[in-house]
């Protein structure tokens, strides 16, 4: 079995303007995350074996509905509508050989492209735009990985870097012109042919300083459960909860009272296929429900890895 993949790729992008800030609510600054949230939910606990692997994954995304801090439809934009289509690049060592607190150690690095559309309209105005480009590199030094049987567990900490293109004078960006560093712990149990994991990430952010805007700390919850029903193959259902714990900044003031804490809940199901020891491929679809502050709409991956 295999790790479902990377950490970052540039899921939402900075999908709004600033601008928009005293017309419309929204989770951490332009909606988005640094973090693609719903990457890793699959054998998210299991490290993979000693060695080189190179992981490739794609996501689309769509949302056609932005809401509101009481999770109705904002009623200030009238149409709503991002599309993200990401693929990114994960390079993972697994050192020979080296073990930590009786750990295997791992080092990687992540990198996306991403194309981003946007349409908007909010106060009779037209706010839309489009980005293609290199986005945030991702940089995890070291993840410490044990297995006792059918329990296996990942912890580590990892950054993302605003490497990606950024400019306040654009309405969408390829970067986010702020670091993020995040803590995360994951748990794979194999139970027979049962598949079941979890992983918890918790991530904070640093502040832009372009427009002097802090988005909030955000608390993440990723999950698996499924079943192997054929040789190399497994199915059951993926998803996620998504909270963000502390308000927006900027200025030095918390961003419209409520500070723009954003929440989402997403469930759906997977389908992985193993055709070979160190090759494995994994097709997730994830629907989001509960938005608060946020886009809500529908995820869709494919991952693969190869081993070499």
């Amino acid at each position: 079995m295999w790790q479902d993949l990377p950490r970052r790729l540039r899921l939402s992008a900075r999908v709004l303007c600033l601008a928009l800030w005293s017309t419309a609510a929204l989770a951490t600054e332009g909606g988005g995350s640094a973090y693609p949230v719903g990457v890793e939910t699959n054998m998210t606990g299991m490290m993979l074996p000693e060695g080189s692997h190179f992981l490739l994954y794609y996501q689309h995304y769509q949302a056609d509905r932005l809401l509101a801090n009481d999770g109705k439809k904002n009623p200030r934009v009238k149409d709503f509508d991002s599309r993200a289509d990401v693929m990114a690049w994960r390079l993972s060592q697994i050192w020979r050989g080296v073990k930590f607190a009786g750990a295997n150690v791992e080092s990687r690095i992540v990198l996306p492209l991403l194309a981003v559309d946007l349409e908007l309209m909010a106060g009779g105005i037209e706010r839309g735009g489009q980005r293609r480009g290199v986005g945030d590199l991702t940089l995890a030094p070291a993840f410490l990985g044990w297995h006792e049987g059918a329990l296996h567990r990942l912890a580590g900490i990892e950054f993302i870097a605003p490497t990606g293109s950024y400019s306040a004078a654009r309405t969408v960006n390829s970067g986010r012109k702020a670091w993020q560093a995040a803590a995360l712990y994951g748990v794979t149990w194999l139970p027979g042919a049962w598949e079941t994991s979890a992983r918890v990430r918790f991530a904070v952010n640093s502040r832009n300083r372009v427009t002097d805007y802090r988005s909030g700390n955000e608390l993440s919850l990723e999950f698996s459960g499924g079943y192997r029903f054929a040789p190399g193959w497994s199915a059951g259902v993926n998803g996620y909860v998504y909270r963000q714990t502390s308000d927006d900044r900027q200025g030095g003031r918390t961003v419209n009272d409520h500070g723009n804490r954003g929440a989402v809940n997403a469930l759906g199901p997977y389908l992985a296929w193993s055709p070979a020891p160190g090759m494995g491929i994994v097709a997730k679809w994830q629907i989001e429900s509960e938005a608060k502050n946020r886009p809500q709409g529908q995820r869709f991956w494919l991952q693969a890895r190869y081993a070499f």
